[in-house]
């Protein structure tokens, strides 16, 4: 399916409720999160769609009141591992009156489920959530079979297939690559699936020359920092920026910069803003061939993003290192992945589920 394309064949006719509701003058969009501190895809997010809507932040007070006409729900943890199952079945009821009553309830599937958080899986909430969603909006056609072979009654539901937004807004202009000295860096939210310490240990034993990589991050999980400092104990070319607090934007902006390419040597992945940002700033990447990446490749292209086979490994890193060489790689072309196509794929979307089209809507902006 064509990224923007509507899927809404097999989704059961709903009315679009009644009352007061109705007659506001914009429709009550709820995200969670509308913005959120060191990710800047939520903001914008929110910040692009159609100001025929008005965006607010979700509360889970607003929940069994109909106090929102949309809700957008980025990474509904609570629903996939609650921490409390019995809170998460009294938010599902709510959700269900509201519903009923004509809310909209929509899932961005970042990931199929949560990395980590909450302190159960719970395979009930978790079917009582996606029956309840009356669509999904997909970051690539890949996720959205992905989603549909391991959920099928996701099949049935609306949905969007759009892309990625890049990182637009920075605070440092990006320069082009230019041809460097082996630099590696990867960065971001230290947790399980990102291997960090097995590139670690990958790193010891590259005999490319020169080179060099850093590892700059905030650790999500307990015990991930340890076993990371244990790896690179001793080795020299590997040097550790692991903090308490996420780095400014500014600092990892010019972080990205300083090196010459960036590694994700993750074992699991679905989407990824961390590729989007080494590649707005004109990086190229080194990742696993799994999830959305192979489709990011077509996208933008083998130059810029380098995928491989099975584990991070010495030789993998070492192949990378002399493919990107003496190359001065310029600017990546990300034009496909501009937030004003996204904020027009989003917000024709939420319409087609109101049941109003977007340009009736336009007429009630403030």
């Amino acid at each position: 399916m064509p990224a923007g394309q509507l899927s809404i064949a097999k989704q059961p006719e709903v009315g679009a409720g009644t009352g007061s509701r109705t007659e506001r003058k914009r429709p009550v969009v709820a995200l969670k999160p509308l913005s959120a501190e060191g990710n800047a895809f939520s903001g914008a997010f929110s910040g692009h769609i159609d100001p025929a809507f008005e965006c607010v932040p979700f509360g889970w007070d607003g929940l069994g009141r109909r106090a929102y006409d949309v809700v957008v729900f980025h990474w509904p943890t609570e629903f996939f591992r609650p921490t409390s199952r019995k809170q998460t079945l009294r938010y599902l009821a709510e959700m269900a009156a509201d519903r009923a009553r004509g809310t909209r309830f929509i899932w961005v599937a970042h990931n199929l489920a949560p990395h980590d958080g909450g302190s159960m899986e719970s395979t009930l909430t978790r079917h009582l959530f996606l029956r309840l969603v009356d669509g999904v909006i997909y970051l690539s056609d890949h996720s959205r079979r992905e989603a549909e072979r391991l959920y099928p009654q996701l099949a049935r539901k609306r949905s969007l297939v759009t892309v990625h937004g890049r990182y637009d807004e920075t605070e440092v202009p990006a320069t082009p690559h230019t041809a460097g000295a082996g630099r590696l860096l990867t960065f971001g939210l230290i947790r399980a699936y990102k291997n960090v310490a097995g590139l670690v240990r990958a790193a010891r034993g590259v005999t490319a020359e020169p080179f060099a990589v850093t590892v700059a991050g905030t650790p999500f999980e307990d015990g991930l920092v340890e076993e990371i400092r244990a790896a690179a104990d001793g080795e020299p070319r590997v040097t550790l920026d692991i903090r308490d607090q996420l780095m400014p934007a500014a600092e990892l902006e010019r972080l990205i910069d300083a090196h010459d390419a960036v590694v994700m040597p993750y074992t699991g992945i679905l989407n990824s803003g961390v590729a989007l940002h080494a590649l707005a700033r004109n990086r190229p990447i080194l990742a696993p061939r799994l999830g959305s990446l192979p489709e990011l490749q077509e996208m933008v292209g083998p130059d810029f993003v380098h995928l491989y086979d099975g584990p991070i490994r010495a030789e993998v890193i070492d192949d990378f290192l002399a493919r990107i060489a003496g190359r001065d790689l310029g600017t990546a072309d990300l034009s496909a992945f501009g937030w004003d196509r996204v904020g027009r794929d989003i917000s024709g979307y939420i319409a087609t589920l109101l049941r109003r089209p977007l340009s009736e809507l336009s007429g009630y902006r403030a």
